[in-house]
């Protein structure tokens, strides 16, 4: 599958496949590790996990990754879409960098000579503060060691294409403002042509300015993005020996006081949580993998993904793109505390990890919304100060999505002022209100959904759009009860049908988005296990290995009553 940008005219390797492996365990300290000093006498897959099959199923260490290649002399650029959980890089026998943030992009610019070169990537999965300090073993998510996403090579010609952003500002007229960041030997003004759609390639020229130029122009022929028909186009620009090609949709998402507008139509959201998770693959996704798991959302009548919680693999996004899914796409962050909000060091990394999220998907149309920090520390100042920093990170990258955070705070957060959509995530009668014995803890879902609604009615939050980010209820693969009990597909079914009614039911909320799509692996062998049965969150409406549970026909016919219409309104 085609990825976007692509850059034709560069020289680029893929370097992808069978790589050099040596396993240095858990005894090893990470950052004394001299490549050269090692013995690699195993191979492993790129992408890949080292700790998801085999003897060190589950294990916690480092391991070193090699890849012998040709390139030729020049400037080059590495580029890594995703590793964990602390990385340090090699090339040629020295260190270029190191990756503190899982599942982040990286890029590395540096010249080589002519001939073989030696690529060395060293991955730890082991909690550490100082190398992986945005990582919590109480996470629930599993933490994978491994390179979880592609690594390639390009050569940089003298003047390069750094980046181009293309922005709708008009609909009836398909007119966009296109900007491009240029690096090298810029000059003042820039000769450049460009064309939509492969269309034949248009003179143009303009003054640079802080390395970047911009434009306004009309794409002809143009069609508009959305779910029901996800129309994209294509940008060719060449600058000098330079060219690049970005896919892009036309497409505007805003907000009317608690209303979600796309493409100026009130938008209702119906969707699921996702994690990149297998229990043979773990975060490496395989095309089939993320394109069946699409058409699952497809037949439940989804229209929304919340990608939870980390930066999502960019052909994920290519197909959202194609397959017509809105996407809320999130930095990674999982119950931060305070404290990680008075520690710079932290604050700077989750600040880079969102400004690298905005930074890779400016251009898909399936994203509309930023997210960062799932459940942290929004009832502080020190965390609205960090909120604040991330966002301004955010907007700086890209100022044309909605940014929001899933809250757990509910009447304690201090930060809805600072979002643009207020996202919370209540799971009355399975993680709270279940302290009324006398009754069915089902009873609790309704009142309590309700409560939030008149809650976030108040004129302090009236003029904001108001989503349920997370709900749901763990049902166990093939675990049946005539009494439909907790833990039963039985009762997890019966949890989706009343929540779904009560707050689909209720016009103060914009959207839902169940948790989750898919069992996914946890922790395994600390904390409250007895909240993860199997070493699995088992709340997906498909287990682990995508079977379907009862719930989800019940979802897929709830979604079917409250899908949206042609003009994003719900049918009743």
């Amino acid at each position: 599958m085609r990825k976007f940008p692509f850059y034709p005219d560069r020289l680029t390797r893929l370097l992808d496949g069978a790589w050099d492996f040596a396993w240095l365990g858990d005894a090893v300290d990470v950052n004394a590790i001299v490549p050269s000093l090692e013995v690699f006498n195993e191979t492993a897959a790129v992408p890949g996990c080292f700790d998801t099959a085999g003897e060190r199923i589950g294990c916690r260490g480092a391991g070193l990754y090699r890849k012998w290649f040709h390139f030729p002399a020049g400037l080059c650029r590495l580029s890594l879409e995703g590793l964990g959980l602390y990385a340090r890089i090699w090339f040629d026998g020295n260190e270029i960098g190191q990756c503190r943030i899982p599942y982040a992009t990286l890029e590395f610019d540096f010249s080589v000579e002519d001939g073989m070169h030696e690529l060395v990537i060293a991955v730890d999965n082991r909690f550490n503060p100082e190398n992986a300090p945005l990582v919590q073993p109480c996470n629930d998510f599993y933490a994978f060691g491994g390179i979880y996403r592609s690594v390639s090579i390009q050569r940089l010609p003298e003047l390069a294409i750094d980046r181009l952003r293309i922005k709708t500002l008009n609909l009836e007229t398909g007119l966009v403002r296109v900007e491009l960041s240029l690096r090298g030997a810029v000059p003042e003004m820039l000769a450049f042509q460009y064309a939509f759609d492969g269309a034949e390639l248009q003179r143009a020229e303009a003054r640079v300015e802080k390395n970047e130029i911009a434009f306004e122009v009309e794409v002809p022929d143009f069609r508009i993005w959305s779910p029901e028909q996800p129309d994209l186009h294509t940008l060719c620009v060449r600058v000098g020996r330079d060219t690049i090609v970005e896919r892009f949709g036309i497409r505007t998402i805003e907000t009317d006081g608690c209303q979600l507008l796309l493409n100026g139509e009130p938008l209702r959201l119906l969707g699921v949580n996702r994690h990149e998770s297998h229990p043979e693959f773990g975060p490496v996704q395989p095309t089939q993998l993320m394109v069946d798991d699409l058409k699952y959302a497809k037949e439940l009548h989804a229209n929304f993904i919340r990608g939870a919680h980390y930066q999502q693999n960019p052909e994920f996004l290519e197909l959202c793109d194609q397959m017509g899914f809105l996407v809320w796409e999130e930095s990674y962050g999982w119950g931060q505390p305070a404290a990680d909000a008075e520690d710079p060091v932290k604050v700077e990394l989750f600040c880079r990890a969102s400004a690298a999220m905005a930074r890779a998907s400016v251009n898909h149309p399936s994203v509309i919304i930023y997210g960062f920090l799932n459940e942290s520390c929004s009832d502080t100042m020190a965390g609205r100060d960090l909120y604040r920093k991330i966002i301004e990170s955010i907007r700086a990258e890209d100022d044309t999505r909605l940014i929001s955070y899933a809250s757990n705070r509910f009447d304690r957060d201090i930060c809805f002022d600072l979002a643009d959509i207020i996202s919370i995530n209540p799971y009355p009668g399975w993680i709270s209100e279940c302290d009324d014995w006398s009754r069915n803890n089902l009873e609790a879902v309704k009142p309590e959904m309700d409560r939030w609604a008149d809650y976030f009615s108040a004129p302090q939050f009236a003029q904001k759009p108001l989503l349920v980010s997370e709900s749901g209820a763990c049902g166990i693969y093939g675990i049946r009860s005539r009494e439909r009990a907790q833990w039963s597909e039985e009762y997890q079914s019966d949890y989706f049908a009343t929540a779904i009614d009560a707050i689909l039911g209720n016009p103060r909320y914009c959207g839902i988005t169940l948790w989750q799509m898919f069992d996914c692996k946890s922790y395994t062998l600390c904390g409250q296990i007895r909240t993860k049965p199997r070493g699995f969150n088992c709340a997906g409406l498909l287990d682990e290995y995508r079977r379907p549970k009862l719930a989800f026909d019940t979802v897929k016919a709830l979604f079917r009553r409250h899908r949206p219409d042609s003009a994003g309104l719900p049918l009743r």
